[in-house]
């Protein structure tokens, strides 16, 4: 380098190798904290619109979807929802989003929203148990 100074990288390349090496335990840890939150955002979901007089079926209707691929750079993703085709399915988004004669409950956003810190610890236990392994 210039000046005569000179660099050592060596620790760095080495834990960038030992974190490669971490991401098949951290990709299946991370997803199994989506699935777990997914989950509970789903039953919390479903808690909120049982006690709907009328539209106490779209509580059936409530499910979550995991996706990943097996590429260790493919994106894990949850999609939590009410599936139309279930009884009521097609009457969730009014209850969710409202109507001109009814207003919105926005009983999934606020699931979403009760259950992000459980997400953000599973995530956070996810990296630390890929990150333990490392001195294994």
């Amino acid at each position: 380098m210039a000046d005569g100074v000179s660099f050592d990288f060596s620790q760095i390349d080495s834990l960038a190798t030992a974190l490669d090496a971490t991401a098949p335990v951290s990709r299946r840890n991370i997803r199994a904290a989506l699935n777990t939150t997914s989950l509970k955002i789903k039953r919390t979901w479903q808690g909120k619109a049982q006690g709907s007089p009328t539209l106490g079926g779209i509580a059936r209707a409530i499910n979550y979807d995991i996706t990943s691929e097996s590429s260790p750079q493919a994106p894990i993703s949850s999609e939590i929802g009410i599936e139309v085709g279930k009884a009521q399915g097609s009457l969730g988004f009014i209850s969710e989003y409202g109507s001109p004669t009814s207003p919105p409950k926005g009983y999934g956003l606020a699931s979403l929203n009760e259950n992000e810190a459980d997400f953000q610890r599973g995530i956070e236990i996810a990296i630390d148990q890929a990150l333990n392994g490392l001195g294994s």
